[in-house]
């Protein structure tokens, strides 16, 4: 509890943004135990150090928390935003780089294809005699068929990429007992 040591308000408004905080990456269960077991305590530090009357501070309390919620949140739309737009990039990339590969590919099996395609040169009678007998003497290995390289079908160009990204989720941020915490806090405070 060193939030305690330094300004009231301002260790409230941290208590509230690290509750917001936890919320916003996913530990609501966190959030909520900084709600129940952190934020009461700052909140009577707050009202110890403060003249104003109880509606004022309830006022007060839910502004503060209205305030550091707000803050999440367009901390959360920047950050969908920012990784909305990182995904794009990395996907429009890695698509060039695949139609690229998918080319150079095409190109080769191309060639390949003209090169079968073409009428075989004749070959001297003394080159086929060493192939003949370098068969007979073992030096020549058949190749497997799962050693062929198989023809790879290239990518289909879609315009839909875009599309099909993640959009940005927006993560709402709101307690709904925060209201409820604050009157019972200020109500035990009270008595």
């Amino acid at each position: 509890m060193s939030q305690l040591s330094s300004n009231p308000l301002d260790a409230l408004k941290g208590g509230f943004r690290k509750a917001c905080v936890k919320r916003l990456i996913g530990d609501e269960l966190s959030a909520i135990e900084v709600l129940k077991h952190e934020i009461p305590g700052l909140v009577v530090s707050w009202v110890k150090s403060t003249s104003l009357e109880a509606s004022e501070k309830k006022a007060k309390l839910k502004e503060l928390f209205d305030d550091e919620s707000a803050r999440a949140e367009e901390l959360a739309v920047a950050f969908d935003l920012f990784a909305g737009r990182f995904e794009a990039r990395v996907a429009s990339l890695v698509k060039k780089e695949l139609q690229d590969a998918s080319t150079r590919l095409n190109e080769v099996v191309r060639k390949l294809e003209e090169s079968l395609a073409r009428p075989p040169l004749p070959v001297p009678e003394s080159i086929l005699e060493e192939v003949v007998v370098g068969e007979e003497q073992g030096q020549f290995s058949e190749v497997e068929e799962d050693e062929v390289e198989k023809e790879v079908d290239p990518e289909p160009d879609t315009e839909d990429e875009d599309a099909e990204l993640d959009p940005p989720a927006g993560i709402g941020l709101r307690f709904d007992e925060i209201e409820e915490m604050i009157d019972e806090v200020l109500s035990i405070d009270d008595s």
